[in-house]
């Protein structure tokens, strides 16, 4: 089957367009002419918040933990708007399912990372949120301040990952981070690294799970920017009911072997929720 007629099975829309080989590639190639328009946007508004914006919030702010909340709520505004932005001009539709579980204060949220886009997505839901990222972010040009002054967390040296994420929770702050470390291989998951069940572990914080699928697949790990689908993608988000951590066996037995068990649960339960959803 052609990547033309497999969008089309997944989404069922823009059927008049791709029907017709040749406009197919027309509208392709449309499409990669927005999804450009939106990295353009994406670099745009980075450039604005890094020299014009961040300077100011740093003059204003006395405290380091009052630079941190400032941007991250900027960038959760920036976000929401960037997330409009792409559901305007077409390139995603966004579906939630108990959104509503990311309004609380202090959560431990961990979600599949199937594409570029799901990052937007979950810190545009939530005004303040502590991510853990790769350190790529840190030293990339466009957004390395921005990453620095929100205090996001790298991932490059668990021990002090664990710690800081750890911390982060008991302040009452919410801790977002990816348990696969980056974006998923195509069609399935990572494996998960144990940092998120430790922090889990050591926090005593429930676990919040967001189910996250992209259909048709687009933005996904290795993927060129411009290899698009013929057709809109959905993206479903489900925040599924918090994991009690309290409540488990792990949390009773030493930090390696608990860490070890709770991983491997919280895999198993991501696999069979993306399971159930095709």
């Amino acid at each position: 089957m052609s990547r033309v007629a497999e969008d089309l099975a997944r989404s069922g829309g823009d059927q008049a367009i791709t029907t017709v080989p040749w406009l197919a590639s027309l509208w392709r190639g449309w499409r990669a002419f927005r999804t450009g328009l939106a990295f353009v946007v994406f670099g745009v508004g980075a450039a604005i918040i890094d020299v014009l914006i961040l300077p100011v919030i740093r003059l204003v702010s006395w405290q380091r933990s009052d630079v941190q909340r400032r941007v991250q709520l900027l960038i959760h505004h920036a976000f929401r708007f960037f997330a409009w932005f792409m559901i305007t001009i077409g390139l995603i539709r966004v579906t939630w399912v108990g959104r509503e579980r990311l309004r609380d204060n202090g959560i431990l949220v961990v979600a599949n990372h199937p594409t570029l886009i799901d990052v937007v997505l979950l810190v545009a839901a939530m005004p303040q949120a502590d991510c853990i990222v790769k350190t790529a972010a840190e030293r990339h040009l466009l957004v390395r301040r921005v990453v620095k002054s929100a205090g996001y967390i790298p991932n490059d040296r668990p021990e002090p990952m664990i710690e800081a994420g750890t911390e982060s929770l008991r302040q009452g702050r919410s801790l977002l981070l990816f348990p696969e470390g980056t974006r998923s291989p195509e069609g399935r998951l990572g494996a998960f690294r144990r940092g998120a069940a430790r922090i889990a572990l050591r926090s005593g914080k429930d676990l919040v799970p967001v189910v996250i699928t992209c259909s048709p697949p687009t933005l996904m790990k290795g993927q060129p920017w411009y290899d698009v689908p013929a057709c809109t993608a959905h993206v479903t988000l489900t925040v599924e009911e918090p994991i009690r951590v309290r409540d488990r066996e792990a949390a009773h037995k030493p930090e390696a072997a608990g860490a070890r068990e709770l991983t491997e649960s919280l895999q198993s339960f991501f696999e069979r929720s993306l399971h159930a959803s095709r």
